[in-house]
C-alpha cells in the first residue's frame, strides 16, 4: 500500500499547482460572490430607504385626500342646505307676489270705488 502511495506522489505534485489554482479561483469567486451580496444588500437598503420616503409622501397624500373629501361632503351638504333655503324663498316670494298682485287689484278697485264715490259726491254737491 505504501508502495503504490509513494507511486501515486509524483502524479500529486503535478496535480498541486492545478488544486492550488482552482483553490485561489474558488477563493476569488467567493469574494466577489460576497462583494456582490454586500453590493446588492447596500442597493436594497437604499430601495428600502426610498420606499419609507415614498410611503411617508403618499401617506401624506392620502390625508389631505381624506381632508378634501371631507371638506367636499361639507361642501356639498352646505349646497343641499343652500338649494332648500333657496327654493323655500322662491316659493314664499312667488306667495309675496301674489298677495302684491291681489293687493294692487284691491288697491286699484279701492280707489276707481273712492274716485267714483268723489265723482258722485262733486256731482251731488254741485248739482244741488
Amino acid at each position: 500500500m505504501w508502495k503504490q502511495f509513494l507511486e501515486l506522489i509524483p502524479h500529486l505534485t503535478r496535480l498541486l499547482p492545478h488544486v492550488d489554482r482552482f483553490i485561489q479561483q474558488r477563493t476569488a469567486g467567493d469574494d466577489a460572490h460576497r462583494k456582490n451580496l454586500e453590493q446588492f444588500q447596500k442597493s436594497t437598503e437604499s430601495l428600502r430607504a426610498d420606499l419609507a420616503q415614498a410611503t411617508a409622501a403618499h401617506a401624506s397624500l392620502y390625508r389631505q385626500l381624506n381632508d378634501q373629501g371631507e371638506k367636499m361632503s361639507e361642501l356639498s351638504a352646505d349646497v343641499h342646505a343652500s338649494r332648500t333655503a333657496l327654493q323655500s324663498a322662491e316659493a314664499h316670494i312667488e306667495k309675496l307676489e301674489s298677495s302684491l298682485s291681489f293687493i294692487r287689484g284691491l288697491l286699484l278697485v279701492t280707489l276707481l270705488f273712492a274716485l267714483a264715490t268723489f265723482a258722485a259726491v262733486m256731482i251731488f254737491h254741485f248739482h244741488r
